[in-house]
């Protein structure tokens, strides 16, 4: 169940960070901020559901 909850967790963020990265481009520089912070949200969202998943699968954390 967990691995669910992980790649649900880092498809979400995925899909924050290509959300946030379209308005890379905006004119102004509040928008490039708030884009900027977007991306920034969901790369964490993406990191965190990759680290749960390794987590949950302890043959991929042993050398």
């Amino acid at each position: 169940m967990k691995s669910k909850i992980a790649m649900a967790i880092t498809g979400c963020g995925v899909f924050v960070t290509g959300f946030g990265a379209m308005g890379l481009s905006s004119e102004g520089q509040a928008g490039f901020v708030l884009a900027v912070k977007i991306t920034l949200i969901g790369l964490t969202l993406a990191g965190s559901g990759v680290i749960l998943e390794k987590l949950t699968n302890k043959k991929s954390v042993e050398p």
